[in-house]
């Protein structure tokens, strides 16, 4: 069992995929599910959003900010951890898998602070593991208005992690990456 908490991300407008991913199905269970159960090595696991959703079971702790950008979730999930690490994660990664986790959480080293994979060409900013300790410098660059995890990167000790081509990165922004998302399932 991984010590250190979960927060996945439902925040986000989902205007090219029209409708809510994190309730987009996948093999008769909600994308949301997937990605909660594949974070099931972790102790604890929240989902982050503006609102909570109505009949909604799993642990929410509602955004902190009234911002529209995943900077506003990585806030918020760092204020809320009671663990050093966070695993910060996005609800349009469906194939997600602990393996993924694991090989992240063993790269981390005592002098970095961020650990993100990089896969299919991408910088996957919003599956990563953030250490507490940055709390002050993201607070900083939100009071300057600059909201881009990848500055943010460049400015914080990150270890990027190759995945190359990996399906399991295959991000779903619309419904024809839902149909080859499934395709692949």
């Amino acid at each position: 069992m991984n010590k250190s908490s979960v927060f996945i991300l439902i925040g986000g407008k989902s205007k090219r995929f029209g409708s809510p991913k994190w309730q987009a199905i996948l093999n008769d269970k909600l994308i949301l599910d997937h990605i909660w159960d594949a974070c099931d090595i972790f102790e604890n696991r929240f989902v982050i959003g503006k609102e909570k959703p109505k009949y909604f079971e799993k642990p929410f702790i509602r955004d902190a900010l009234e911002m529209n950008a995943p900077i506003n979730g990585l806030y918020t999930a760092l204020k809320n951890a009671q663990s050093d690490w966070v695993l910060f994660l996005s609800c349009d990664l469906p194939l997600i898998t602990p393996k993924i986790f694991e090989k992240l959480w063993k790269s981390k080293t005592d002098n970095c602070d961020i650990v993100i994979p990089k896969a299919n060409n991408k910088t996957q900013v919003t599956c990563g593991f953030y250490h507490k300790r940055i709390l002050p410098k993201l607070e900083s660059e939100i009071q300057k208005k600059h909201y881009s995890l990848y500055k943010l990167l460049e400015m914080i000790e990150t270890t990027f992690i190759d995945f190359g081509a990996d399906d399991r990165f295959i991000n779903m922004n619309t419904k024809a990456d839902l149909e080859k998302i499934k395709r692949l399932s």
